[in-house]
């Protein structure tokens, strides 16, 4: 992917910058250009030119820690994408790393002091969680029409169970929008939790001068770095689901 964008980039050079022999280094490209009458012209970042530009500034032929981070995280997301979807699934890659990159940021801003990320809020997740569950269904019924009845009812299954498993089904899917954001609020609340109570127990035997007021202390280190990791997996769990749920809703299973 970084490649195709590196060769795209390359050809963005107007030949008028290569005759003068001002081409610039390596993925830094100016917000305007030389064309062919050696006047300036500017580039709009609303253009696919400019937003290509303003995409690549920064990059490097051989990548920092940092690019090769924002790589790897790249290609995670959309291994999940095509594993979750099928090739279908690349269209809604911006959509998934949007996702996951936002609530990984806020799972672990969540741990900050004095921070509160809408995703500790639970009706914060609700809300997005209700949201995409809606975007999903409204999909769905755009691409299959009436056919999309057939997701309350399991394929194979006999006629006569329909009064039973329909409602059933029906009850499953739109908890769907309760579960997700539920799921990823309670997780990070009972987190936040166990490390407030630590922090104020070990505060309490500071300042009564207990001299085992360490000992708490010593145990918040391996918690906070464990809520760490949960805040990162809490991320790639909603992110998981929500393609999961794509899939069923494109495959109507």
């Amino acid at each position: 992917m970084f490649s195709c964008t590196r060769m795209l980039g390359r050809q963005m050079i107007s030949p008028a910058l290569l005759r003068q022999g001002s081409v610039p280094s390596a993925m830094q490209f100016p917000r305007s250009f030389h064309t062919s009458d050696n006047k300036l012209s500017s580039v709009s970042e609303q253009t696919s030119e400019g937003a290509l530009s303003v995409a690549i500034k920064g990059m490097r032929v051989i990548p920092t820690r940092m690019q090769s981070s924002s790589e790897l995280v790249m290609e995670f997301v959309k291994d999940l994408c095509k594993q979750n979807i099928g090739e279908e699934g690349y269209r809604y890659f911006p959509y998934a790393l949007g996702l996951f990159s936002t609530l990984g940021v806020c799972n672990v801003a969540n741990l900050l002091p004095y921070v509160e990320a809408p995703t500790q809020i639970i009706g914060c997740t609700v809300a997005m969680s209700t949201t995409i569950i809606l975007g999903i269904t409204i999909k769905c019924i755009q691409k299959h029409k009436l056919d999309f009845g057939a997701m309350f009812f399991p394929l194979g299954a006999p006629l006569a169970l329909a009064p039973l498993l329909v409602p059933i089904e029906t009850i499953s899917f739109f908890s769907r929008a309760l579960s997700l954001g539920v799921r990823l609020g309670a997780n990070l609340t009972a987190g936040h939790m166990i490390m407030h109570i630590l922090a104020d127990f070990s505060a309490q035997m500071i300042a009564a001068g207990t001299p085992l007021a360490a000992f708490p202390l010593a145990i918040l280190v391996p918690v906070t770095l464990l809520e760490i990791a949960v805040a990162v997996i809490q991320a790639y769990v909603f992110t998981m689901l929500t393609t999961m749920y794509m899939k069923d809703a494109i495959e109507l299973h």
